[in-house]
C-alpha cells in the first residue's frame, strides 16, 4: 500500500509499506481522509522526541471497514486495565499511545487500529470525520475551562480554535471573542458564529481559550480572565509558561491544562461534526499531499486555509 512516512526532519515522502495485519481485538480501517495537523507539522520539524523514525503520521481521521461501515478513531489507545481506562478517561493512562505519533498512523491507504478505539459515523462526510478530533479536543477544553456560560475568548483562529467556536455555539454560548493576527481567519471565525474578533484580546472574560501556546497569549489569557474566571491552554506553540502566581492565587482563577479527550468527549464530538460546515477545510488528493505538506512547513499555505485534509479516493 502507498503510506507518507515521516523519515527524519523536513523529509515526508510516498513510500510502499507493507498492508497491516490486524491483531488481536484490532479491525484494519480503509482510510478515507486524514487532516494535517498543527502537531503533525512539529514531528515533521523534528520538534517531538518521543516521534521514533520512520513513522506514518495521521490521528485525524475516518475510514471505511471491510463490510463497508464508515467510521471515525479515537487516536487515544489506553492501556484498557488502569482505572483512567476504566473511566473511559484513556488520555491520561500512563501507557497510553497515540495513532500517529507513537505508533502508526493514517496517511496510508490502510490502517490497523483497536477495535474499541472505533465508533460508528454513517452520517459524516469524510471531511468532517477529520475534524471529529479537534472538536474532541474543544470540548475537552470547555470542560476544563468549568463549562462556562458567559462571555468567553478564544486565541487562535487555527483548526484547534475554529472546532472549539463550533463548540461553544452548539452549547449556547453567543458572547465569544475570537482573537487571530490574520484577517482572512477572524472573517471565517465571524461567519462561523464569532460575535466579535481582534487582533490581540483585550477586556475581561468569564473564560479564555488560548489555542495558540505562546508566551504571550499566555500571559494575555490570565491578565483578561476575571477574578475567578478560568484559563484553559490549549495551544503548545511555546514550551515556557511565564505567568503570575499571584494573578492566579490572589485572583483565584483556575489554570488548566488541556490535553486529548475522554471516550465520552469523543463520542459527543462525532456528534458535533454532524453539524460542522467548515469551508475553511479544503480537501486535497493524496497525491498532492507530499507537495501540500512542504508548503505548509515553508509556512506557503493560503491564509484561508485554515485546515488541509488528505482524501483518498472512496
Amino acid at each position: 500500500m502507498q503510506s507518507l512516512v515521516y523519515e527524519g526532519p523536513n523529509a515526508v515522502r510516498w513510500r510502499e509499506t507493507p498492508t497491516p495485519r490486524p491483531g488481536i481485538d484490532e479491525v484494519l480501517v480503509h482510510v478515507s481522509a486524514v487532516g494535517i495537523c498543527g502537531s503533525d507539522l512539529s514531528i515533521f520539524r523534528g520538534h517531538m522526541a518521543a516521534v521514533q523514525t520512520p513513522l506514518v503520521p495521521g490521528h485525524e481521521f475516518g475510514g471505511r471497514l471491510d463490510n463497508g461501515d464508515f467510521v471515525v478513531i479515537n487516536p487515544m489507545v489506553g492501556c484498557g486495565a488502569c482505572p483512567a481506562c476504566g473511566a473511559g478517561r484513556t488520555h491520561v493512562c500512563a501507557q497510553r499511545k497515540v495513532i500517529g505519533v507513537t505508533r502508526p498512523g493514517a496517511y496510508a491507504q490502510h490502517i490497523a487500529v483497536p477495535r474499541r478505539n472505533l465508533l460508528p459515523a454513517p452520517g459524516l462526510s469524510a471531511l468532517q470525520a477529520t475534524l471529529v478530533e479537534p472538536i474532541a479536543n474543544g470540548v475537552h477544553g470547555w470542560h476544563r475551562a468549568g463549562c462556562p456560560t458567559g462571555r468567553v475568548a478564544i486565541i487562535g483562529a487555527g483548526a484547534i480554535g475554529m472546532s472549539l467556536l463550533h463548540v461553544l455555539r452548539a452549547e449556547g454560548l453567543d458572547d465569544i471573542t475570537m482573537v487571530d493576527p490574520v484577517a482572512v481567519r477572524r472573517d471565517a471565525a465571524l461567519a462561523a458564529g464569532a460575535r466579535s474578533v481582534a487582533m490581540q484580546l483585550s477586556g475581561q472574560f468569564e473564560a479564555v481559550f488560548d489555542a495558540a501556546g505562546t508566551a504571550q497569549t499566555r500571559t494575555d489569557a490570565l491578565a483578561c480572565t476575571v477574578l475567578g474566571g478560568s484559563v484553559a491552554l490549549l495551544g503548545l506553540h511555546d514550551d515556557q509558561l511565564p505567568l503570575s502566581a499571584a494573578a492566579l492565587i490572589v485572583g483565584d482563577r483556575t489554570l488548566a491544562g488541556c490535553f486529548g479527550y475522554s471516550e465520552p468527549e469523543f463520542a459527543q464530538a462525532v456528534a458535533l461534526a454532524a453539524t460542522l460546515d467548515a469551508p475553511w477545510a479544503h480537501a486535497i488528493p493524496a497525491l498532492d499531499a507530499e507537495s501540500a505538506i512542504a508548503a505548509l512547513l515553508a509556512g506557503q499555505a493560503p491564509p484561508g486555509r485554515i485546515k488541509t485534509v488528505i482524501q483518498w479516493a472512496d
